[in-house]
C-alpha cells in the first residue's frame, strides 16, 4: 500500500457481508472514508461495529460473494493484516498495559522502522 496516495477513498466497503454460522454480523454494507476524514461507527452492542473494523484490518474476510473491502483503491479481501499497512488500537485492551496509549501506538511504528521524527 506504500507509494503515492490514491486519489479516491482511503477505505471503501462495497456491499460487504459477514456471517458467523447463522448470525449475520454485517449485511450489504457500503461506505467510503476519504483521506483526512474523521469517521465514526456508532450503534448498539452486536450491530457489527467491531466486525467492520476487523474486516478493514484484515482480521476477518467478507463472506464468499460478500462484497469488496478496498484500501487506497486496492481490493484487500484476502490480504493478511500485515500486508495492509494499517494499525488498530482496541478500546479495552492494550498491547502493553503498563504503557500509555501513546507508547503502545509508538511501539508498532518503531517495530516497523518508522523514523523517530514520525513516531509520537
Amino acid at each position: 500500500m506504500a507509494g503515492a496516495p490514491h486519489a479516491g477513498p482511503v477505505v471503501e466497503f462495497r456491499n460487504v457481508s459477514k456471517t458467523f454460522g447463522n448470525y449475520k454480523a454485517c449485511v450489504d454494507i457500503s461506505f467510503q472514508i476519504e483521506r483526512g476524514e474523521f469517521f465514526s461507527l456508532l450503534g448498539p452492542s452486536g450491530c457489527g461495529k467491531t466486525t467492520t473494523l476487523r474486516l478493514i484490518a484484515g482480521f476477518e474476510e467478507p463472506d464468499r460473494n460478500g462484497g469488496e473491502v478496498r484500501i487506497d483503491g486496492e481490493r484487500v479481501n484476502s490480504k493478511r493484516p500485515y500486508e495492509r499497512q494499517l494499525g488498530m488500537v482496541f478500546q479495552n485492551y492494550a498491547l502493553f498495559p503498563h504503557l500509555t496509549v501513546e507508547r503502545n501506538i509508538a511501539f508498532g511504528l518503531e517495530m516497523r522502522g518508522t523514523p523517530k521524527s514520525e513516531v509520537p
